[in-house]
């Protein structure tokens, strides 16, 4: 094991001294591609509760976590009492966000659960208005805003705009639906919530450390949800669930690791916007799939995605105008 991961290290070594510029980018497009594939692995054991996926993934994260910390001799104790504190609100959060996304994602298409979780800058910018008060509410922010709801209404084709156009109704699909993508867009704002906190983090502890008390405190409050909540009872899964669990583990882990090294990496502004990648991925799967996407869903995806591509050339722009010349 230690040789595959001294080689694995080399390779990264090697790229990024040979491909600077380029590295980062096939960072985030791997990274896109594999939580991608996560999310279409997900529908394949949706008999299974949502926290019994979170905790057999965080299991395989940890597993793997472990293994790759004492291989580079990363510290996981010692810290103060501020920073536990912090890693144990991001574990929290980020747990009921992943327990959201996929509950959430086991009722919308990939392309949609993939367009509706990237809402989350949209939702990290109010947080820096309004609770970091590091940022300043901007008139575009609000055009954004209102665009992004625009295209989730759309996505979540509500009644009165079916009948408006002649459409036929399926009542308990558009329900289904639309829990669906409220449950995915909690995950964003617990996605958006996360991300400040590792922010934050990110200058104390190394990202596998931060990675590390996720996974564990995952395994504690999945434990618990699945003995306590009767819709999220244990199931034993067979031998290809759990070959399907095993892979939502690795590319759940992978994918972290990719993204965390494109952002080190990279310029922000531009991995920001190829991470909206995972769209088009999304789309590529729901085809091989053969979900049927409607004409509003396709819109809504489109309309949304323009509005994040603002946020984050916004962002941009402002970030270079506080540096100066």
């Amino acid at each position: 094991m230690d040789c595959i991961l001294e080689t694995i290290q080399k390779g990264i070594r090697s790229l990024e001294l040979k491909q600077p510029r380029y590295a980062p980018i096939y960072y985030i497009l791997t990274s896109s591609l594999l939580f991608s594939i996560n999310s279409m692995l997900s529908k394949f054991v949706s008999n299974i509760p949502s926290s019994q996926i979170v905790y057999f993934r965080a299991i395989i994260m940890c597993l793997m976590n472990t293994i790759v910390t004492s291989n580079q001799k990363i510290p996981l104790y010692g810290f103060t009492k501020d920073i536990y504190k912090k890693l144990f609100m991001r574990s929290i959060f980020g747990c009921l966000g992943t327990i959201c996304f996929y509950s959430g994602i086991m009722q919308v298409s990939v392309s949609e659960g993939q367009v509706l979780f990237r809402t989350s800058p949209l939702w990290t910018s109010l947080m820096a208005i309004y609770y970091l008060k590091t940022e300043k509410f901007q008139k575009s922010l609000f055009v954004n805003l209102i665009l992004c709801f625009f295209g989730i209404f759309l996505i979540s084709q509500p009644p009165i705009l079916l009948n408006m156009l002649g459409y036929e109704q399926i009542e308990n699909q558009q329900e289904t639906q639309l829990m669906g993508i409220v449950l995915i867009i909690l995950a964003a704002i617990f996605s958006s919530t996360i991300q400040v906190l590792i922010n934050q983090l990110a200058k104390s502890v190394n990202q596998l450390v931060i990675l590390q008390y996720f996974s564990i405190i995952s395994i504690g409050v999945t434990s618990i949800a699945l003995f306590i909540i009767p819709a999220q009872q244990w199931l034993i899964p067979n031998y290809y669930e759990t070959i399907i669990l095993s892979l939502i583990g690795g590319t759940s882990y992978f994918s972290q690791l990719m993204m965390n090294r494109a952002y080190m990496k990279g310029n922000l502004t531009e991995i920001s916007m190829l991470g909206q990648s995972q769209v088009i991925y999304g789309y590529f799967i729901d085809t091989l799939m053969g979900t049927n996407l409607s004409i509003f869903s396709i819109l809504g995806t489109v309309i949304i995605l323009a509005s994040l591509i603002k946020v984050v050339l916004d962002k941009s722009k402002s970030s270079q105008q506080q540096k100066g010349p």
